[in-house]
């Protein structure tokens, strides 16, 4: 390291400088002009300068132009290639702009000094080339270990990748293993209640009434069963573009509802009431958010028990700088319990609901989603559950549909 004012802190021998001359005289007086502030080494011709420069590198060569054999410019372009972070100082007796010129372009010359030259100068110069030199180096010791460091980090960051996707094919395993289980229950089930009706099939008189009876419970557990391998099937189906969505009348969706549960709810004692403050268009593939009206209006009905309450509104809402339908669902039941309301939405989470799947939460969330609409369970005007969810009112922006 050098101190201000060219003086080297610590040893001489710190920073080395290399002096060519086939001058005698000269060689001894740039010696002595640097004595005691650098460690210095003599050659007589270039050849010479360049043998030493290969057995000991360094800072800084100071080089008369004038020499036989090779030149100081030629003597400096070859020490340049060999020696690219020593600094190079050309001594001259020429003045002529020409020979400056050649100098600092076939020489790659730090800097020249004129004969005769100053001693303040010269000191001057070769603190500057010796700085140079030690910048140059640093330079060098950074990029390596920059270099270093991004190979490290690029290491790093495939070991978390590698980490990421095990996790993740872990999570995968596990869930594909809690659906085979939820699967194997919920359909073993139903083959146990048809093999034993079969069996009532096979040995009960053909005209009697318990065939027909084992007949209809044969159907329902194969409708059971296919409602089943519907919701697993929609539940894992892509997501589908938001650019096949349509205008539909939220108004005909909800009638559809009241007159697919009408009968239900008529001989259990319900009251399926609807409060339509919108009823226009929305944005929608119908046969999905019909599928999440469903779900939520079934769950309602079987949360209310005989003699309840559920109730379907609609309303405009502006969000930001959109305008969306809000839809809301809710029952007259208990309520959701709080041991599950964290994890309402999430597949396989159930009310204890006979028959039930899991998915019937999870399915509204991905289908809303979907929509570029949200969902969310919080009670309002009855007593229990209530689950909001919002559609758009216009079709989604081309960049945003393909997305």
């Amino acid at each position: 390291m050098v101190l201000a004012g060219g003086v080297p802190s610590g040893r001489v021998e710190e920073v080395k400088v290399l002096i060519v001359d086939d001058e005698q005289e000269s060689l001894n007086l740039l010696n002595r002009t640097l004595r005691g502030r650098y460690e210095t080494s003599l050659a007589r011709d270039g050849r010479e300068g360049l043998r030493s420069l290969e057995r000991n590198p360094v800072a800084a060569v100071i080089s008369d132009q004038r020499m036989p054999g090779m030149t100081g410019v030629e003597f400096l372009a070859e020490a340049s290639r060999r020696c690219p972070y020593t600094q190079r100082i050309l001594l001259t007796g020429y003045t002529e702009v020409a020979g400056i010129i050649d100098a600092i372009n076939a020489g790659h010359v730090f800097g020249y000094l004129s004969k005769p030259w100053h001693p303040d100068d010269l000191l001057a110069t070769l603190r500057r080339a010796v700085e140079t030199h030690q910048l140059l180096k640093e330079k060098d010791r950074l990029l390596n270990d920059l270099q270093k460091k991004n190979e490290e980090l690029k290491a790093l960051l495939d070991k978390t990748r590698r980490l990421q996707a095990a996790k993740l094919q872990a999570e995968r395993w596990a869930a594909l293993g809690k659906l085979a289980g939820m699967v194997a229950h919920d359909l073993r089930n139903p083959l146990t209640a048809i093999q034993c009706q079969a069996g009532v099939l096979r040995d009960a008189d053909p005209a009697g009434a318990g065939r027909e009876r084992s007949a209809e419970a044969i159907l329902r557990q194969v409708q059971r069963m296919g409602h089943t391998i519907d919701e697993l099937l929609l539940f894992a189906k892509p997501e589908d573009s938001r650019s096949s969505l349509r205008a539909y009348e939220l108004s005909a969706l909800v009638t559809s509802l009241q007159e697919a549960f009408s009968l239900r709810c008529d001989a259990r004692g319900i009251r399926l009431e609807t409060r339509l403050d919108y009823e226009g268009t929305v944005y929608i593939r119908p046969p999905q958010v019909y599928r999440v009206l469903e779900n939520l209006v079934k769950n309602a009905i079987d949360a209310v028990g005989d003699g309840g309450r559920v109730l379907i509104t609609s309303e405009v809402e502006r969000l930001d700088d959109r305008e969306e339908a809000v839809i809301r669902v809710a029952d007259s039941g208990s309520g959701i319990p709080p041991s599950i309301r964290q994890s309402l939405f999430e597949p396989f989470v159930t009310r204890d609901k006979p028959g039930g799947t899991g998915l019937g939460l999870a399915i509204v969330k991905k289908i809303v989603c979907e929509h570029g609409g949200r969902v969310w369970e919080e009670p309002w005007k009855l007593r229990g559950a209530c689950f909001h969810l919002t559609l758009p009112l216009a079709p989604p922006d081309r960049e945003e549909a393909e997305t």
